[in-house]
């Protein structure tokens, strides 16, 4: 009897990283040249990366949603996926990389640390994390729905981004990777999608999807008919790749089946030539007498 994939493992082995990259990339397609955005920024010659460095290369453009309007010219960004911890802890850490890069210009201040912000994303409220700030006489402030800035803390603002609060509608690539994702922003990210023309933007739809329609079966099933190009495009890819999968592994078993096969010819084959052996030893000692 073969056991069911257990959901949790499920969501543990989703690529929770290229989705987020996907929905960030999405929520900024209007201002690819005005923006660079960079995937595992290294913060140091060790192996320690920002998840994100978004740096805007023009300071006169409006970065039109809720979280570009508070960009600056450097704009490091920390995602953490549903199974990940935010604690004071990792606040902290979060606020080491900001310092870090701040000390990494090629002159002596020639980062200022008035342009850098420093953004963490996560599917819910660290209720724990702000109370705990908020005893310690820092202030938690709701900037904007789902966006919270931490001040006092250090002098580069910190933002907290809870994905479940987002309502912004250039932020629906985001906003759809959460369990109980809202039908309504998944039909409204759908349609946008279906404007896409660009292979990125495909990709990073697919990337967006891939996280979505696993934590979120149910609302998924009732949307199977929507008449969506990208919906239905990505549905049959994942079909297609499951299949391929379902090969591979057919082909697998059967390559081991035949080869465990193999191995016991061969060992009969072994005890056979030996008892062959032991037979003619027997008859030549007979033959002795």
């Amino acid at each position: 009897m073969s056991e069911k994939p257990n959901k949790e493992d499920t969501k543990r082995r989703l690529d929770w990283h290229s989705g987020f990259e996907g929905g960030l990339m999405l929520s900024f397609r209007k201002y690819a040249k005005d923006l660079e955005i960079e995937r595992e920024h290294p913060l140091s010659k060790e192996p320690l990366r920002v998840d994100f460095l978004v740096i805007k290369k023009r300071h006169d453009v409006v970065i039109d949603n809720a979280i570009g309007r508070k960009f600056k010219t450097f704009n490091l960004i920390e995602y953490k996926n549903p199974n990940d911890e935010l604690d004071i802890d990792v606040l902290w850490k979060v606020v080491g990389y900001a310092c870090l890069y701040k000390s990494m210009g090629p002159t002596v201040d020639a980062i200022k640390s008035d342009e850098i912000t420093m953004s963490v994303f996560r599917s819910r409220k660290p209720v724990k994390l702000f109370k705990q700030l908020t005893n310690l006489g820092l202030s938690v402030e709701k900037v904007n729905e789902g966006i919270y800035c931490v001040s006092g803390l250090v002098v580069i603002p910190i933002y907290i981004v809870v994905i479940r609060e987002l309502t912004d509608d250039g932020l629906k690539a985001i906003a759809i990777m959460r369990p109980d994702a809202d039908e309504d922003t998944v039909r409204r990210f759908l349609r946008e999608a279906d404007s896409y023309t660009e292979p990125d933007d495909k990709r990073f739809t697919d990337a967006v999807l891939r996280i979505s329609t696993t934590i979120n079966q149910a609302l998924y099933e009732k949307l199977k008919g929507v008449n969506s190009m990208a919906y239905l495009g990505f549905m049959a890819e994942e079909l297609d790749q499951a299949r391929k999968e379902t090969a591979e592994k057919y082909d697998k078993i059967i390559a081991e089946k035949d080869e465990a096969i193999a191995e016991k010819d061969e060992t009969i084959a072994e005890k056979d030539e030996t008892i062959a052996n032991l037979m003619a030893e027997i008859t030549r000692l007979k033959e002795k007498k």
